[in-house]
């Protein structure tokens, strides 16, 4: 049986001291607990900071790039393109504001730039002075020009005067003159034809180009101007050369038809230099280069009151001569007819050589009989007076009508006029004053050529 006493003592230490260092336990092992845990968290802490910080060391900082400006060319065509960006590289560059720009994204503000276009410099362009240049540019008005570097520009040696451009026209003078004995025969004129293939050669591929022959007609080898690449230079040889060779003298008929600006109108002639200056002008050509033999015989047309004069003059003719006309008309119509007999008409043969000029060349024909009236009515019929001749273009006149032509095809296009280079091939006086006169208004040259070997 339990003592009274030792159940007492036994409660009062599960109430009392055991209660205490029961309590002191648990304290301790919470304690134990929160320290650990924190000693967790702050291990955790530092473990992920280390991790952001090294990334963040890791990140590559942001640059900024002020981009070179650039200027772009349109290329010509697929085949230059790779020498348009070459020369774009190497080509004088345009101020302008740089722009600052983040290779990646950043959350830094940039400050603003403030600077005047008009004084600020890029390292990339060099100070230079400003200067009018001929060009196929843009200008130039097709678009497939190369202003600002000159890939495009050609460098030619013209029978001994220096010449440039980008869009040249070749005129060449076929008039049956230009093979005549004492300037070299037709000998003679292959020698120039085969200059005229080395100027050909000599052109630069960039460029453009276009061959026109004239004579008492002009024509073109295109209607418009053509890259200079190989296979072009050669159609323009093969174009030239069949021009005053055995039966192909001169040139009577053409693919230019003159501008009829009002009273300035040509009506015909030989040496038809208006007509290739129109079909140059048309294409836009902005180096001219020419050559002939003589001075050009424009026909000028009557204008309206000379046409008026003149009917005046023949209604007047009419008024005092009906009474002729009509004994005329009555005597032809009474009189025989005549003795009808045959004549042999012999054969001709064809011109061996080039003919005089203004002569048309002798073409072969057979022999024949015709039946012919012998005697008869042989009075002449009175006629009245011929149209007054209105005399030729001077140089005036020229200078005047590509004035105009200047105001159809180049200054709507905002481009100068071309300059005109000449040459005159044993030429006589009156025709070299007439080129060195058309060459000083057109800012180009003139030299007269005696003989070329």
């Amino acid at each position: 049986m339990n003592n009274p006493k030792e159940k007492i003592n036994k409660d009062i230490m599960i109430s009392g001291l055991g209660h205490y260092q029961l309590s002191r336990k648990r304290k301790q092992i919470m304690m134990y607990s929160f320290l650990t845990a924190l000693m967790i968290t702050l291990v955790g802490l530092a473990v992920f900071g280390g991790y952001v910080i090294m990334t963040a060391k890791k990140e590559e900082p942001a640059v900024f790039v002020a981009p070179p400006p650039t200027k772009k060319y349109e290329p010509r065509i697929l085949e230059h393109k790779v020498k348009v960006q070459k020369k774009q590289r190497s080509s004088s560059r345009p101020s302008v504001i740089p722009r600052m720009t983040a290779m990646k994204k950043t959350s830094i503000n940039l400050p603003e730039i403030k600077a005047d276009p008009k004084t600020l410099h890029t390292t990339f362009q060099p100070k230079f002075k400003a200067v009018t240049g001929k060009g196929m540019g843009a200008g130039l008005g097709t678009g497939y020009g190369t202003h600002g570097f000159g890939s495009g520009v050609s460098s030619v040696n013209f029978f001994g005067l220096k010449a440039k451009g980008e869009k040249i026209a070749i005129l060449v003078d076929v008039s049956v003159s230009m093979v005549e004995e004492e300037k070299g025969g037709v000998s003679g004129y292959l020698r120039v034809k085969q200059r005229i293939e080395d100027v050909i050669d000599a052109l630069s591929p960039g460029s453009l180009f276009t061959v026109i022959a004239f004579a008492d007609a002009a024509e073109s080898m295109t209607p418009k101007m053509i890259i200079a690449n190989e296979k072009y230079k050669n159609d323009a040889k093969m174009f030239i050369r069949p021009f005053n060779v055995n039966g192909n003298w001169g040139l009577t008929s053409g693919n230019i038809e003159s501008e009829n600006f009002g009273d300035l109108r040509a009506v015909g002639g030989t040496t038809r230099l208006d007509l290739a200056l129109t079909g140059a002008f048309a294409q836009g050509a902005d180096t001219i280069m020419i050559i002939s033999d003589g001075i050009p015989r424009v026909e000028k047309a009557l204008t309206p009151q000379q046409m008026e004069a003149y009917q005046n003059k023949r209604q007047q003719w009419f008024d005092n001569n009906q009474g002729a006309v009509d004994s005329w008309n009555q005597a032809r119509a009474a009189a025989p007819a005549g003795d009808a007999q045959k004549v042999w008409i012999p054969p001709v043969k064809a011109s061996s050589g080039p003919p005089k000029e203004g002569q048309q060349p002798t073409k072969a024909r057979e022999g024949y009989w015709e039946t012919v009236h012998v005697g008869g009515f042989n009075r002449p019929r009175p006629t009245p007076p011929p149209a007054p001749n209105a005399g030729y273009w001077t140089l005036a006149d020229f200078v005047k009508y590509l004035g105009l032509m200047y105001d159809k095809e180049y200054k709507p296009k905002g481009v100068d006029e071309p300059v005109i280079f000449c040459i005159g091939y044993q030429i006589e006086s009156d025709g070299g004053s007439f080129l060195k006169g058309l060459a000083s208004q057109y800012h180009g040259q003139y030299r007269s050529v005696r003989q070329i070997r």
